[in-house]
């Protein structure tokens, strides 16, 4: 089985099981836009009422509404990824289900954009450095909901994942980043931003939205975004499942997945 072959057996498999994962449980569409609406709100309010207070530590502050936010999302995508459906029935407690293996990622972030400004002065190395993070990280959301790990070993194994299915891993989010930059999200933001942990969620898709304007022409792009956002974010745990069991060594023995 040679590279195309692989590439045709691995993304219609993924690609099927996205349209019934979807169809199972539509209301997945809409989840990023909400919970990117609740994340805007939450830092409003940190941003408002905590900074003037805490001053600089509100930098950690921030990371613990992401994580809180993220595992509750991470979750529901669990539940779609390995059981076809959704489960609102223990809600409240999704806020804490990888809280901690999430800001566990977020403390060694941290620690990178402190660095990354070293670059500052030489624009081109600092767009390689961080694309270079944002591509051999890119998994990382992937390896805590679907692998369980957490703090280091989800940085080594999102690595060694990258290691053997670059291609195949990367090609799909570069698409995804082209549609977006076609709607007018800015392609070199998304990949150099290093929020790598809420690729899944769109990372910063909702800013700019106009709440006191709701039929906004651009409320309504960012909604299309996020609904594409949500689609990516299923194929990508699929795609991550699907890899992650095998080889093409072992998919082209065995001949399907």
């Amino acid at each position: 089985m040679n590279f195309f072959e692989d590439l045709k057996l691995v993304y219609t498999k993924a690609i099927k099981d996205t349209f019934v994962k979807i169809k199972a449980s539509p209301i997945i569409l809409i989840l990023p836009f909400i919970y990117g609406i609740i994340y805007a709100i939450g830092l409003f309010l940190i941003s408002n009422l905590l900074a003037q207070t805490i001053g600089g530590l509100v930098g950690f502050v921030i990371p613990l509404l992401t994580s809180l936010i993220l595992s509750s999302y991470f979750s529901i995508l669990s539940d779609l990824i390995y059981y076809n459906r959704i489960s609102f029935r223990n809600f409240k407690n999704t806020f804490m289900a990888y809280f901690a293996s999430i800001y566990s990622i977020y403390f060694i972030l941290m620690i990178i954009s402190f660095l990354l400004p070293a670059f500052g002065r030489n624009q081109g190395i600092y767009l390689i450095v961080s694309a270079a993070i944002t591509i051999a990280l890119n998994p990382i959301a992937e390896s805590i909901y679907i692998s369980g790990d957490y703090y280091t070993s989800a940085y080594i194994n999102s690595f060694e994942f990258i290691k053997e299915n670059l291609i195949l891993w990367t090609l799909p989010y570069l698409i995804y980043l082209v549609i977006l930059n076609m709607f007018g999200f800015n392609f070199f933001l998304m990949i150099t931003s290093n929020s790598i942990v809420d690729i899944p969620l769109g990372e910063n898709l909702i800013n700019g939205l106009n709440y006191l304007n709701p039929l906004d022409p651009y409320n309504l792009k960012i909604l299309l975004a996020s609904i594409i956002t949500a689609v990516y974010a299923v194929f990508r745990g699929n795609l991550y499942r699907i890899l992650k069991g095998s080889t093409r060594r072992k998919r082209a023995y065995m001949g399907e997945l």
